[in-house]
């Protein structure tokens, strides 16, 4: 086999970059800038497991100001306390700044909303069961 009638000169290497007369982009071009690596938790630094539903993620929006962060610190408990139910301590409350008093609101909304379950008790951290968002009711259907 003689590879020399193989051999492709640079107009068939431009064409093959060329769709219906439109250039195609070259994604191994040196002018084009590459995309950086995510960034990654070190040893003995906290992070927040997942994945995350988005569309839980979505139907957080409007259960108060600190609706998000509230989210956030559910997941996080989740993947520390490797369990669900997660139990909300004010020392988890307090990685972003959330009272227990406006959790405990906030809670009650994603409650209303079918995204937890929750269990408050006097005195004690309430208990909070995560829910799959295929379970969960949408907003029209209220």
């Amino acid at each position: 086999m003689d590879l020399e009638t193989f051999k492709a000169g640079s107009d068939d290497l431009a064409a093959l970059f060329t769709i219906r007369g439109e250039k195609r982009i070259d994604k191994r071009a040196s002018g084009t800038p590459e995309s950086l690596p995510l960034p990654k938790h070190g040893p003995g630094e906290r992070f927040i497991r997942g994945p995350i539903p988005m569309e839980w993620l979505k139907r957080i929006v409007g259960c108060g100001r600190r609706a998000e962060a509230v989210a956030l610190l559910l997941w996080y408990a989740a993947g520390y306390q490797r369990r669900n139910p997660v139990k909300l301590t004010p020392q988890i409350l307090s990685e972003l700044s959330v009272k227990p008093r406006a959790a405990r609101a906030i809670l009650q909304k994603m409650a209303d909303r079918g995204l937890v379950h929750v269990e408050f008790h006097w005195g004690r951290s309430p208990v909070v069961t995560l829910v799959s968002p295929a379970s969960c009711v949408p907003d029209g259907d209220k």
